[in-house]
């Protein structure tokens, strides 16, 4: 009743005659767009670096005839003897080798493929898979009794690094003892 006496009156309203809870809405709807703009940035930043594994019967066929490629340089994690995957990387990458060790012959590439550990829980058979870049494109190839390992990529470095698949915390039925 009162905005009405002061426009009849011929004056203007104050300024911040609006009720605080219209100003509040605004500030909170102002403030969620934005969280959720840093977030979505956040996301597709980090959707951009990761790569992933493909399972690729052929690069198993390949290892059963002894035609794997000497284009890729080899790397095992693991023990020596049982290790618990072989990775070839493209050699045109760079790779973070440091969790990863160095494999200098094609006859050690096979004879680390043939020992790889079939300990994990859901070993049933080793996988064979192709490693993918985030953009779907090849660089190299992946042998392990473990189906599933992150791989990133640095977007600024091209810099290629693949995590030991093994996880020490992993009790004997697959759940993690923290």
């Amino acid at each position: 009743m009162k905005v009405i006496d002061i426009q009849k009156q011929g004056q203007s309203a104050p300024k911040n005659c609006q009720p605080p809870n219209i100003r509040q809405t605004r500030c909170r709807s102002t403030g969620i767009c934005i969280a959720l703009l840093v977030v979505s940035v956040m996301v597709a930043g980090c959707a951009g670096s990761y790569g992933k594994l493909v399972s690729n019967p052929v690069i198993m066929d390949q290892y059963q005839t002894g035609s794997l490629s000497d284009e890729y340089q080899y790397y095992y994690s693991g023990r020596s003897g049982l290790p618990y995957a072989v990775v070839g990387i493209d050699k045109t990458y760079q790779f973070n080798s440091r969790l990863w060790f160095t494999i200098d012959s094609m006859d050690q590439v096979y004879k680390k493929i043939s020992n790889l550990s079939d300990l994990h829980i859901d070993a049933t058979r080793m996988r064979a898979a192709d490693i993918l870049d985030h953009n779907g494109k090849l660089i190299g190839v992946w042998f392990s009794y473990y189906y599933y390992t992150p791989v990133r990529i640095n977007p600024e470095t091209g810099v290629v690094e693949i995590f030991n698949p093994y996880d020490p915390n992993e009790d004997d039925r697959g759940w993690f003892i923290r």
